[in-house]
């Protein structure tokens, strides 16, 4: 028996659904994932040794194998190959000495290619041992690794001088926060946290959720879901535990915004869990935060001691007898599905994020079975602002349907990409013209899953979920920027991220991109574009979650706004667009579609 991994196995009880947490802890030990311990593991948890394999082959940053002394992750986003990200990823091969995807032949130096690690209004940008880099050049580059080749690790490289990491100054050492706009909602400072919570035991727990009903708030995370009435739901389902969830997986390309409130703003948050826990009458509460922001990790532990120490978590909270609510920080491992509230559940429990079935919904049945409210991290925050400055503070901003002002994630083809805040209703022009845009074609609203506009027909439209729902991320481009390369960028990516579940997005997501591929470079024929259009269609109707419902849109909404972009690439242009190919009929599920998923998905 291996004593270091028993001594694990019993830091964590032998719980089961501590996996994710044990199968770091062993990485950190070992720099990788042993065979020969996974046995021991299995034992001590009470699960086949299958299933601990299956779970840990799931996640991106888990290695079965040797990876290097120094694990090196280069984002790969389309944000980072408009700023120089190949002369940076010639520039690693060529001082380390390795190939991506390659370890070399002394174990110092692993290197991979990652998805977007939360920094893309700061790109090219990299991950080493955890520690992340932005900014990068060659010259940037060439420096770091020679550091690491005398012996320094990255931590000391990123903070020379020696910040503890539980400090806000170590996380500003290594990331820009980047927030251009403050207020009246988020990042206004801390306010006085005990008259907040005294304010809200003042209130029943049904009065508590009245007032989120009354001001509008819904959820931020791309649904809009009412957050009142989740909260409502939670409370109303039977049992006596239930469980508050923070979704901080932040994974959709280009959007960036919880990473600067749970830097600048944490106790927002972690109150407006607080209030949830009140509402809903839950005892449990659990931060969902993605690998790639464990450089936050200890400075987060920290306010949370800081709650703790006031009397703001813990047992009888702010002096309320079986008031009893505390949180823990669970590390996700590098899963981009794992955004979708009952696939993060699923990972919470140790398993593969494998979205489940719905219904029954988390509210009824979430994690371990319980009932459990999901929201992410700007919905919390925002509750918190709602309870202390009022319902009607909060209704009086925005739209009729869109209360309140939320934060948008800008990058791309501006002069001031960062994290913008705005009260809904803003126009796409207004926000252009407030981060420096002057030459943009079109916008892709929500990352990849969303949609890609054009400037020129959709200006004057307004964010709000009446016109142009928006879960925060807002990537720039100008017209140098080939559309069709970045769409086949993005169905690459939903293609990667599939858990594999169900056929139509483990297939199909394939098959688009292969599609797509033929007409960008200049094979295809109009019979592909009829093959686009209907196996996305496919993909979006049968796939099981969020996922494949939206892995098609960065292709059928560039044909939708930008058709003579594929007329352009097809091997003949005889013929308009296709003769056959009727293009609203094809997208003519396409709405039905968009909506049917803002109302299933993470609030």
């Amino acid at each position: 028996m291996n004593a270091d991994i028993d001594t694990l196995l019993r830091r964590y009880g032998h719980d089961g659904t501590r996996l994710i947490d044990i199968l770091w802890d062993v990485q950190h030990l070992y720099g990788y994932l042993p065979n020969d311990v996974l046995p021991q593991l299995a034992a001590g948890l009470n699960r086949s040794l299958l299933d601990i394999v299956e779970t840990a082959s799931f996640y991106h940053f888990f290695r079965s194998e040797p990876s290097g002394r120094h694990q090196i992750y280069l984002s790969n986003t389309v944000i980072a190959k408009m700023n120089g990200y190949q002369e940076v990823y010639d520039a690693l091969e060529r001082e380390t000495g390795v190939r991506f995807g390659e370890t070399d032949a002394k174990g110092m130096f692993g290197l991979f290619e990652t998805p977007c690690i939360g920094l893309s209004d700061q790109e090219p940008a990299m991950m080493v041992d955890g520690v992340v880099f932005t900014r990068l050049t060659p010259d940037t580059v060439a420096r770091i690794v020679a550091q690491l080749k005398t012996g320094k690790v990255a931590a000391e490289i990123a903070n020379p001088a020696g910040l503890p990491d539980d400090d806000i100054a170590y996380v500003d050492a290594l990331v820009e926060s980047n927030v251009h706009t403050r207020g009246p909602v988020f990042f206004r400072g801390e306010p006085d946290y005990q008259t907040l919570l005294k304010n809200c035991l003042s209130r029943t727990p049904d009065e508590m959720i009245g007032a989120v009903i009354e001001s509008g708030l819904r959820g931020y995370g791309g649904a809009g879901f009412r957050t009142g009435l989740k909260w409502q739901l939670c409370r109303a389902a039977p049992g006596d535990e239930k469980y508050v969830i923070c979704n901080a997986d932040e994974g959709e390309p280009g959007t960036f915004k919880d990473r600067a409130l749970l830097t600048r703003s944490p106790l927002d948050v972690f109150m407006g869990m607080v209030i949830a826990a009140y509402a809903t009458g839950s005892s449990h509460g659990i931060v969902y935060l993605r690998a790639e922001y464990v450089y936050l990790k200890r400075y987060l532990e920290r306010q949370l001691q800081r709650l703790r120490d006031d009397g703001l978590l813990g047992s009888d909270i702010g002096g309320r007898t079986g008031f009893d609510f505390d949180i823990r920080i669970q590390m996700g491992a590098g899963s981009y599905v794992c955004g979708e509230e009952s696939a993060l559940i699923e990972s919470c429990e140790g398993k593969r994020g494998t979205p489940r079935l719905k219904p029954p919904f988390p509210v009824q049945q979430g994690y371990l079975g319980k009932p459990t409210s999901v929201n992410n991290v700007e919905t919390l925050a925002a509750a918190t602002r709602v309870i202390e400055e009022g319902a009607q503070w909060f209704r009086r901003m925005g739209t009729p349907d869109s209360a309140g002002a939320r934060l948008l994630s800008v990058a791309g083809d501006c002069d001031r990409p960062g994290v913008y805040e705005v009260q809904w209703g803003i126009t796409l022009n207004e926000v252009l013209m407030m981060v420096g845009a002057r030459d943009a074609r079109a916008v892709q609203i929500s990352g990849p899953s969303g949609e890609c506009l054009s400037v020129a027909v959709d200006g004057r439209r307004r964010i709000a979920y009446e016109d142009i729902p928006c879960n925060g991320a807002v990537t720039v481009f100008n017209a140098s920027r080939d559309l069709l390369d970045i769409a086949r960028d993005y169905t690459k990516f939903f293609a990667e991220e599939s858990c594999g579940i169900c056929v139509p997005c483990r297939a199909g997501t394939v098959d688009l991109h292969d599609k797509l591929r033929l007409i960008t470079v200049g094979t295809a024929d109009h019979e592909d574009l009829d093959d686009l259009a209907g196996w996305g269609a496919v993909v979006k109707s049968a796939s099981r979650c969020g996922l494949g419902v939206t892995a098609a849109n960065p292709i059928l909404t560039t044909m939708q706004k930008f058709p003579e972009l594929y007329r352009k690439r097809l091997r003949s242009q005889e013929q308009a667009l296709l003769p056959s190919f009727d293009l609203d009929g094809a997208l003519a599920g396409y709405d039905e579609a968009v909506a049917e998923l803002e109302t299933d998905g993470t609030a």
